[in-house]
């Protein structure tokens, strides 16, 4: 588990450096003060595009940000940087929070961001073992290796030997975040430094122990405040509980995992058969795997991504480039898809692993053409039987809407649905509501893009909806038109999740008739391993937004005994049953699974829509969001 990052200050660099100052008070020989003296430059000559102090518990302190000339507009000349703050000095537990409360001092910050008077540095703790970072500071101590730092008074920064270069690339390498650069770094350092027999055997015995002790520490370090990658995995199952497991893919399997691995096998049979003792599960034997020769130990490495590659990109036609699709799942397999001792084989032996040697795309296109994709079916809801009598009663006056104007979305990767229903009164025919329930999920192309998700269900009388087709149809363009990924929705109906930089995460254009609002903002990649990507230092993986309002006043205008607001949503839930495009699902069934267990939502016979869950719970809890539980 990660120990929850605490971010000092943010988006203030002023604030910042009092804090800083506050921490050393009046010792100048840390990298502090060294910080100090570099954020003073950045201020000075360019501009912040970002900055963060951040407190890791078991990680320590680092400041990170970007920076551009101020005179020069293009991101490409922006520097983003990542100072890790060592002392063997400095303490926050000494450091007060009232101390720093002075705002004539810091300067007010009206961002929203920072508020300094909940930092209790006395609470934090700051005792652990030595940190890595003062390890490579004494081993650097007389290096005479130097370079200047890119800033115009040019600060001259040590250049750490290739041994301990090569230790910091292996203690993150983990992690996909510009893996490309940081694999080709780590095998050009053990090229130089001679480790020849790292990637045959399955240990790392070469190097000084000192080194070996400060990686050990680094690795600690680094789990602490990024988590361990490839933690979720269980190996420990069948094949198909392993392969299916939440169903957890933004894509939909066409055949078996395992008759994918029959048609890249290298020999008779796949690889990975032979090194299993209970063929039932997917664990595979470290000391099988020992056992087989070295070019079979690539083979059957290379037979997993293959596999992958055509399971998660060719086969869905995310990708029709085999060989970017395999290097692709290459990566996931040395980062978040495999661990252990496989996925280090995987790392150490990255170079030769890189050459597919298999015509993918006609296996794919054969797949496609003889497995058609089946209709997924979605989860039956099952009302009590008061409920469904209530239900019965109403479902003879409700009726299907069949169309609605396309919503422009100025973003090719990006689905968007939209349904809904007129539901009559049985009291009065003249009166009618108007439920509509609009999804939209908009993914990147690249590896390890976010992805988010917003639905919408919206509640109103019939002539409101009316009304609304008929005004200028680009009002909502023109509302909206600042944001970074704008779409046009003629009704006037779907609120924008804003992601832009600058912003929290929220919704725009609320209003009374929205009476559900989801937003799921997650850092996956496209393929789908959940909540295993990696996200800027200190902020959340993913984040789960809800916003809920009653139906009582359109309820009530039904005329129908004892039927409420609440009555009424869950009725729009279980006649529409809508789901989010690409599984994306799956994130707010494991928060609604939690407060399951916690007691914080009742369970029963009854199955109801996983909406409904969340809008009932925050609904009679008050909570402002169901993202914290």
């Amino acid at each position: 588990m990660v120990a929850k990052p605490r971010i000092l200050a943010r988006d203030n660099a002023k604030t910042i450096l009092t804090i800083l100052k506050k921490i050393i008070e009046n010792d100048e020989d840390t990298t502090i003060s060294q910080s100090i003296s570099i954020i003073n430059e950045i201020k000075t000559s360019k501009t912040f595009k970002y900055i963060k102090l951040v407190y890791y518990p078991g990680g320590g302190l680092k400041i990170i940000g970007e920076f551009i000339d101020r005179y020069i507009s293009k991101d490409e000349n922006s520097i983003i940087f990542d100072i890790e703050l060592v002392s063997d000095k400095f303490n926050l537990k000494k450091m007060k929070s009232n101390e720093v409360l002075d705002y004539d001092e810091i300067g007010n910050n009206d961002d929203g961001y920072f508020e300094i008077d909940k930092i209790d540095f006395e609470r934090i703790d700051y005792t652990q073992p030595k940190a890595s970072g003062l390890m490579i500071l004494e081993l650097c101590c007389n290096v005479e290796d130097k370079i200047l730092f890119p800033l115009p008074s040019n600060f001259l920064c040590i250049v750490a030997p290739l041994k301990i270069l090569e230790a910091l690339k292996t203690s993150h390498i983990y992690w996909p975040t510009d893996f490309h650069k940081n694999i080709a770094d780590l095998h050009l350092l053990r090229d130089i430094l001679n480790y020849k027999d790292m990637s045959i055997t399955l240990c790392n015995p070469q190097r000084d122990e000192l080194i070996e002790f400060l990686l050990k520490t680094r690795i600690k370090e680094t789990e602490n405040i990024r988590g361990i990658p490839g933690a979720h995995i269980n190996l420990n199952m069948t094949n198909e509980e392993f392969l299916d497991n939440n169903d957890n893919l933004f894509v939909q399997r066409r055949i078996l995992h395992d008759d994918i691995h029959e048609r890249v096998k290298y020999g008779d049979h796949p690889i990975y058969e032979s090194l299993k003792e209970d063929k039932s599960k997917a664990w595979i034997k470290k000391s099988l795997f020992e056992k087989i020769d070295y070019q079979t130990k690539l083979n059957c490495v290379k037979e997993e991504a293959m596999a992958i590659a055509l399971e998660r990109y060719l086969i869905p036609m995310t990708s029709n480039n085999q060989e970017t699709s395999y290097n692709m799942a290459l990566v996931k397999i040395c980062t978040t898809l495999t661990k252990g001792w496989f996925r280090q084989f995987a790392v150490d032996n990255y170079p030769q692993l890189l050459k597919l040697d298999k015509d993918l795309l006609s296996i794919a296109n054969d797949i496609i053409s003889k497995y058609p994709l089946k209709q997924k079916k979605k989860l039956a809801l099952v009302p009590d039987p008061e409920t469904q009598a209530i239900f019965k009663g109403i479902f003879p006056y409700t009726k299907d809407i069949s169309s609605f104007d396309e919503i422009e979305v100025n973003n090719k990767i990006c689905n968007v649905e939209r349904s809904g229903i007129k539901i009559t009164s049985p009291i009065n025919d003249n009166v009618s509501i108007t439920a509509i329930i609009t999804t939209m999920c908009k993914f990147g192309t690249d590896c390890t893009k976010s992805t988010d998700w917003t639905a919408s269900v919206v509640i109103l009388p019939s002539e409101d909806l009316e009304a609304k087709s008929d005004k200028d149809k680009s009002e909502h363009y023109n509302k909206i038109t600042n944001y970074s990924h704008r779409f046009n929705d003629p009704l006037d109906l779907h609120p924008y999740y804003c992601d832009g930089y600058g912003h929290k995460y929220k919704f725009s254009l609320l209003t009374s008739m929205h009476v559900f609002v989801l937003g799921i903002h997650s850092e996956i990649s496209i393929d789908g391993s959940w909540g295993s990507e990696e996200s800027w230092e200190g902020e959340e993986k993913y984040k789960i937004d809800v916003r809920v309002k009653p139906a009582d006043y359109c309820a009530n205008k039904l005329g129908i005994p004892d039927f409420t607001g609440e009555l009424l949503f869950k009725y729009v839930l279980n006649y529409l049953n809508p789901t989010l495009q690409n599984n994306g699902d799956i994130q707010l069934k494991e928060r609604i699974d939690e407060l399951k267990v916690k007691g914080d939502i009742p369970t029963d016979d009854s199955q109801q829509h996983l909406w409904y869950y969340a809008w009932n719970y925050i609904f009679n809890t008050g909570k402002p969001t169901i993202n914290d539980v």
